[in-house]
């Protein structure tokens, strides 16, 4: 039913334009009212919100990590198959703000012990359109975009607090947090459990280009997937490799000089695989315990002030109460090194549910860092996290 205006204030229309009152109204003036309630709840379109802050306090030698911070985001994705039949293709947008104290970077941490540590911002975050084709065995994506949702992550190791845990530091300016620049990703699977994946992105953010030039990320992962045993225990392995072609500050040089080194590049490795599956508890296939575990390995050029080495890797125990099923413990350890520098970091988390959208999260860190000699500090840092999601 076409929604028409009063009649009063239809009469005082068609006598302003010199039309008869009896003259009926053109159909393409004939407006429906916006129904938010029915594009809210469309299957095509996802609205989602999420609010992260920590609470952290480190001992005496790390007495700059005490910080409160908090990091938000509103997002939007459009399924445009069910909103207009437009098969594989999706449209996404995102806009984040950070605020607080950057309680890393004032204790000089090289490996961020808070993977929302950023100086203060408000901007939009990611933003593309992805299209999937030839049964989706290939995605192509293209907009503002944080390479490592595809790229270097390891699934096993995502609910830990530092930020080495998500993706290798070895990877030296890599366009994601606090902010995505744009470019262009291609995954391709020839087959279930196999795929490839390239990406190209603009590197500016994270390194001047030459004089006259610009810089660009670009890089290269292939991934091999594969299932254990009657529990089909999932595992992953992925090996990449990436090139930055901005400016970067040599090894030897000055803290002040001008970035001189043209380019940087490195590989990495990440895997993860399930352990062990429990048995199912009163029937519900979703209520058991697991362990799982994940590792990492990265090295890039030697000649830029950067990390030239990582390792890490971890355990995550889920479900041990049968009352608490998706109770999270994790237990893991990270090590970068650079020039004469080695920074060691040992974590242990609690993630607990209350609700369906809210979780709580306690986490301990152990520090261990040496830069040069008789440069030595040892602590610990301790985070409490709330996160809110709807």
């Amino acid at each position: 039913m076409i929604a028409r205006p009063p009649v009063s204030a239809l009469d005082a229309a068609t006598r302003a334009a010199g039309t008869p009152v009896s003259a009926p109204v053109p159909p393409r003036f004939q407006r429906g009212p916006l129904d938010w309630r029915t594009l809210v709840s469309h299957p095509g379109v996802t609205f989602g919100f999420e609010e992260i802050t920590d609470a952290s306090a480190g001992s005496s030698t790390f007495s700059g990590a005490r910080s409160l911070r908090t990091h938000s985001d509103i997002s939007l994705m459009l399924d445009m198959d069910s909103l207009v039949g437009w098969r594989g293709l999706t449209i996404y947008a995102q806009h984040k703000t950070k605020t607080g104290r950057n309680g890393s970077d004032e204790a000089a941490f090289v490996q961020s012990f808070s993977n929302i540590d950023a100086d203060d911002f408000r901007a939009m975050g990611e933003v593309w359109v992805e299209q999937r084709v030839l049964q989706d065995r290939v995605i192509l994506k293209g907009g503002r975009i944080d390479f490592n949702n595809a790229f270097a992550g390891t699934d096993n190791g995502a609910a830990f607090l530092n930020a080495s845990m998500g993706f290798s530091p070895s990877i030296v300016a890599a366009p994601t947090f606090p902010l995505p620049t744009w470019g262009v990703e291609a995954t391709v699977s020839p087959w279930s459990l196999f795929n490839v994946g390239i990406g190209v992105f603009d590197g500016l953010d994270g390194a001047p280009a030459p004089a006259g030039g610009r810089s660009r990320f670009q890089i290269v992962q292939a991934n091999q997937q594969w299932a254990l045993g009657q529990s089909q225990r999932v595992g992953r392995i992925g090996v990449g490799a990436w090139r930055h072609t901005g400016l970067f500050s040599a090894l030897d040089a000055e803290p002040d000089a001008d970035p001189s080194v043209p380019g940087t590049n490195g590989w990495y490795a990440t895997l993860d695989q399930t352990v062990w599956h429990g048995r199912s508890r009163d029937g519900d296939a979703d209520n058991h315990a697991s362990v799982a575990a994940f590792a990492q390995f990265g090295v890039s050029s030697p000649n830029v002030q950067a990390v030239h080495a990582h390792r890490g890797g971890g355990l995550t125990l889920s479900g041990l109460l049968a009352a608490r099923p998706s109770d999270l413990i994790g237990v893991g350890v990270t090590h970068a090194s650079w020039g004469t520098g080695r920074e060691t970091i040992g974590e242990l988390f609690y993630q607990l549910p209350v609700t369906s959208h809210l979780s709580l999260v306690a986490d301990v860190q152990r520090v261990r860092r040496l830069d040069g000699p008789g440069l030595r500090a040892y602590g610990n840092v301790v985070t409490m996290r709330t996160v809110l999601s709807f």
